[in-house]
């Protein structure tokens, strides 16, 4: 079954691309995948720089210590505010969206004033634009990632041209913006890469191998969201289904017999589903339908066509040969039977149970209690 169709896996509905403002695209650009690891990786880049940028500081050569007063005042300030941001960025959490936006950027600001006060633009000095492109490319998405890049060999024409001869300007800068470049192009595809197998894994701990339906932990995610947020009076049903004589199956026609049984019947319970009900594999033989909005009498009239459907089905095993298959329905209502999830399945599964001891092949419904 398509999760888009369980209610737990509908995506948050977004602000049409049409209607949202460049802000919002740049904050939502330039917010990371984890604002835990970001604010740790943040701190450490800010406490490198600070550091490396205050011990050399007395080993640089005269010239580069004799600085424009003004400048040397922003460069000390922009060294306070890259401490304060290693510290801050510990309490930034995913809805401080303008503070992710603004520690990057400043910290390209910072490298740009204290090369400038220090009259530095040689190698050692640009080195530190890698920084601010090695987050980028590690934390935020490629947008991001690109306009991080963009803004750091900014900073570095700014660095090289305003104090180096143009020739010697152009050869440093294309030097540097070609090690940029490929720095940023190589951790940005591995972070790519590393966020779709990290998605697929996600998407496989949710997806019963053999059957295609939605494991336990998707149901039990997608349960908990229908009976916290019921859209509508009609209340929730849940049916639970058990292949009879499952055993005796899987005797008869091998395991490989009994998965092509299960399969051919997810395959009829998912065609017959509606869009926003959610088809479980429980375990073994065991399936759950979730019916969000459904009334007690509709989902007992679908519990009962879910029967006779599998009754009639022929499922395929051999080359011409077709097995005929029953199954056993318990059937229980929120908030009839019980307004959480637990109590929905105690519920339903006694009703499952009453089902097959009362002879298999038909459905059983907790009955409504009396007026």
């Amino acid at each position: 079954m398509d999760l888009a169709h369980a209610p737990a896996f509908q995506a948050e509905a977004s602000v049409p691309s049409a209607v949202r403002t460049p802000y919002d695209r740049l904050l939502t650009w330039m917010r990371p995948r984890d604002h835990r690891v970001a604010a740790r990786t943040v701190s450490a880049l800010c406490a490198v720089g600070v550091a490396v940028t205050v011990l050399t500081l007395p080993l640089a050569p005269a010239q580069m210590r004799e600085a424009n007063p003004t400048i040397t005042a922003l460069a000390v300030l922009a060294l306070v505010v890259a401490g304060l941001m290693s510290i801050a960025a510990w309490f930034f959490d995913e809805a401080s969206r303008l503070a992710w936006a603004l520690c990057p950027i400043t910290a390209i600001a910072v490298i740009v004033f204290v090369d400038l006060a220090t009259h530095d633009a040689s190698v050692s000095a640009q080195i530190f634009f890698v920084f601010p492109i090695v987050y980028a490319a590690a934390m935020l998405p490629r947008q991001g990632a690109v306009l991080m890049t963009a803004l750091a060999l900014a900073g570095e024409l700014v660095v090289v041209f305003s104090q180096l001869p143009v020739r010697q300007a152009l050869l440093d800068s294309s030097y540097t913006a070609a090690a940029l470049v490929t720095v940023a192009v190589m951790l940005v595809r591995g972070a790519e890469r590393q966020a779709a197998l990290v998605a697929e894994l996600g998407r496989l701990a949710l997806i019963d191998p053999l059957t295609g339906l939605v494991t336990r932990r998707a149901f039990d995610e997608a349960l908990d969201v229908v009976l916290a947020h019921p859209d509508g009076e009609e209340g929730t049903s849940l049916v639970l289904i058990d292949v009879d004589d499952f055993k005796s199956l899987n005797d008869r026609f091998g395991h490989p017999g009994g998965d092509r049984i299960l399969v051919q019947l997810s395959e009829l319970l998912v065609d017959g589903s509606r869009r926003g009900d959610v088809v479980c594999r429980l375990g073994g033989d065991e399936i759950a339908v979730l019916l969000p909005r459904c009334t007690y009498d509709t989902a007992v009239r679908r519990a009962e066509e879910i029967n006779q459907l599998v009754r009639t089905h022929g499922f395929q095993l051999d080359v011409g040969e077709l097995v005929k298959v029953s199954v056993s329905a318990g059937l229980a209502h929120a908030p009839t039977h019980g307004s959480d999830a637990h109590a929905l399945y105690v519920a339903a599964d006694s009703a499952l149970y009453e089902a097959k001891r009362s002879g298999r092949d038909r459905v059983v419904a907790q009955p409504m209690p009396a007026v």
